[in-house]
């Protein structure tokens, strides 16, 4: 059984629907800890290992595992092998639903889809909600040092040709400055090769993999980096820097197609909200933020609006759920508890 702190006040129950996939699980905790910024909550994760996928969350007992639970006021689930288990578990537990990004399945089926505007769906349902972008786990700060710099990397994908020497040059060319700190940090997809020509060829500037840092680390260093670079390839980490209020700027790398993410990139930079590393080479500089930037808290209000209107929400907070997402061009703590639950047999490791 698991380990629980029991609050004196009502908490609302949040089920996360856990698939194994960084950017999905990111995504959802960062969203249910929003919330839990505002009122009391207390989490129970579910981890879908290979007998929840699909279908065979279908099957008869194969919830059976999860009577114990608190019942849910809210589940939430990113990524498609969580669709179908948050309708299941609902209609078992009941609840409401909440899905980031785009469902495979019919929108109406869900209580609540939060979708990225760069989807560019065709009609808006009023259980949708278009967000700029991925929903992340930091928080806008006010206390960056002008003279701490970032950059981040991420690595090879099917949207943009990575290269190593592209990616050094472009770094090269913004780190002259010796009088400021410069700190790398990579992502999973960072290629080695990149990892050991940096160390080599620049070792006065440190490179932090991501196997040598915590989950705390990136969040601390954009809460104190007055400025941040990312390679253009992720989406993710873009957005992680624009939501801690740090004046972002884009490591360039040829597009292989003209897709959605590839787009979302020209819109970022149209927007003014971000330059390319050519444009700061041609002398415009990298953009203040003059406003918060946070999808996860707008999107934590407006679910306590529609979903949780029981518990008690902070009345400062409210203002979030009335902001709308800002227009691109058309290139278009509380306490909480917490518990964990899985299938009989199932591990960490057993998450595909």
């Amino acid at each position: 059984m698991p380990q629980s702190n029991e609050n004196t006040s009502v908490s609302a129950v949040i089920w996360r629907f856990r698939d194994g996939r960084v950017g999905h699980e990111n995504q959802v905790v960062g969203l249910s800890e929003a919330i839990a910024r505002n009122l009391n909550a207390q989490f129970c994760d579910i981890y879908l290992n290979r007998s929840l996928r699909s279908l065979k969350s279908l099957l008869p007992n194969r919830l059976s595992f999860a009577i114990n639970l608190p019942a849910p006021d809210l589940l939430i689930g990113a990524g498609h092998s969580t669709h179908l288990p948050l309708l299941t578990f609902q209609q078992r537990f009941g609840g409401k639903t909440v899905v980031i990004m785009k469902p495979s399945l019919p929108t109406a089926l869900f209580d609540l889809c939060l979708i990225p505007a760069h989807d560019n769906l065709l009609f808006q349902p009023g259980n949708v909600v278009r967000t700029e972008g991925s929903l992340n786990r930091i928080q806008p700060s006010t206390r960056q040092d002008s003279r701490r710099r970032i950059v981040l990397i991420g690595g090879p994908s099917r949207h943009f040709a990575w290269s190593d020497e592209n990616v050094l040059r472009q770094i090269l060319s913004i780190t002259q400055n010796e009088q400021l700190q410069w700190t790398l940090a990579t992502s999973e997809r960072t290629p080695e090769s990149f990892v050991q020509a940096w160390r080599s060829q620049v070792p006065e500037i440190p490179l932090v993999t991501s196997q040598e840092c915590s989950s705390q680390w990136l969040p601390e260093q954009l809460a104190s980096c007055g400025m941040t670079w990312v390679t253009c390839d992720s989406m993710s980490m873009i957005y992680e820097a624009l939501t801690a209020g740090t004046r972002v700027g884009l490591l360039e790398l040829p597009q292989m197609h003209d897709d959605r993410i590839s787009r979302n990139v020209k819109r970022l930079v149209a927007s003014g909200l971000t330059v390319t590393t050519s444009q700061w080479l041609a002398g415009r500089r990298l953009p203040i933020q003059i406003r918060p930037f946070s999808e996860s808290n707008r999107c934590a209000a407006l679910i306590a609006e529609r979903l949780l209107r029981k518990f008690d929400w902070k009345p400062q907070d409210r203002p979030f759920a009335n902001r709308t997402v800002r227009r691109m061009p058309d290139l278009e703590s509380p306490a909480t508890t917490s518990c964990e639950y899985a299938p009989r047999g199932s591990e960490r490791g057993d998450r595909e």
